[in-house]
């Protein structure tokens, strides 16, 4: 498609939450129709959009848009949009490089907030013996990071900072993780786990990564051990976590994913001891719509110039 076909879009914002504060930063560029989703816009509507910006989408939704030839994502995870009926020639960039700090940040926090036993001091501070601690040192313990994407980097980055020991889990290995004292491949994810006082997952949602933290790795860690995820939550097998939490295997967990979101309020994972549930929000920060608007806008500016846009998505959607 030459540069000029982009110079006045067709732009649909589909984002209920985000869009009131992502649209006034990119319409002075390209036209925006805004709309709480693909479904309530009238046909004829729906068939000029070319370009959509939105998040997650249901089953089949895509399809609706004939015309669709950009998909900007404000979000990161892709593995959805294929059952979105997404069609194969269809430019898809997203917004991972947006929340990248703040996800790093609130990783590292959730691994101090646990180590630290600020739940329970939060929960009953008139009650706990004073002088009494049960708190353990990131300082000179090895963390395993699963996942060297940005945020897997990010993460490393600031623990290496705090004086944790590093490992950094990557498809092969062969590529070391700045900041890491190791970098290996999946291969010896079991081996290092034995040796790891503490885990945190940045892991995206593919085959391979489904139930990687499963019930063998989460059995060779120590008891005092310590998981956070922040990636996807197909990436740990919720069971054998719920179980290892239960039995006392484990010191804590925290979890900012979660298969069913929002979790109902009967999910058994409410009642699991030791486990802090984050309702998904370690993206969030006071600037992220006008990053988001930035992201859009860098990639409009370099399909217009004829550039690949800088953040077009892997062909097989599945690598965030």
């Amino acid at each position: 498609m030459t540069a000029s076909a982009w110079e006045r879009p067709t732009v649909l914002v589909a984002h209920s939450k985000m869009a009131p504060k992502l649209i006034p930063r990119i319409e002075d560029e390209v036209p925006v129709l805004r709309a709480e989703s693909i479904a309530d816009l009238p046909e004829d509507v729906r068939a000029g959009v070319d370009v959509l910006v939105g998040y997650q989408f249901t089953p089949g939704v895509l399809a609706q848009l004939p015309a669709l030839r950009w998909l900007h994502l404000t979000g990161t995870g892709t593995d959805h949009l294929r059952a979105a009926g997404l069609a194969p020639d269809v430019l898809v960039t997203n917004s991972a490089r947006v929340p990248v700090e703040s996800v790093a940040e609130y990783a590292v926090s959730a691994l101090l907030m646990l180590l630290k036993d600020f739940p329970a001091l939060a929960e009953r501070p008139q009650r706990r013996p004073w002088y009494s601690s049960t708190a353990l040192m990131l300082h000179g313990a090895t963390v395993l990071v699963l996942g060297a994407g940005r945020i897997g980097r990010a993460v490393v980055l600031r623990l290496d900072a705090l004086g944790a020991r590093c490992v950094a889990v990557t498809r092969t290995g062969a590529t070391p993780v700045p900041g890491a004292e190791r970098t290996i491949g999946v291969d010896g994810l079991l081996a290092a786990a034995a040796t790891a006082d503490h885990v945190v997952c940045c892991l995206p949602g593919t085959e391979d990564t489904a139930n990687l933290v499963d019930k063998d790795l989460l059995g060779l860690l120590k008891p005092h051990a310590v998981l956070v995820n922040v990636g996807r939550a197909s990436t740990v097998d919720d069971t054998a976590l719920r179980e290892a939490l239960v039995a006392g295997a484990l010191r804590g967990a925290f979890l900012d994913v979660h298969r069913v979101e929002p979790l109902p309020a009967d999910d058994p994972v409410w009642a699991v001891p030791n486990l802090v549930v984050s309702p998904h929000c370690a993206f969030a920060f006071p600037g992220e719509p006008a990053e988001v608007g930035r992201a859009f806008l860098d990639n409009l500016s370099d399909l217009r110039a004829g550039r690949t846009p800088r953040d077009a998505v892997v062909a097989d959607l599945e690598e965030p």
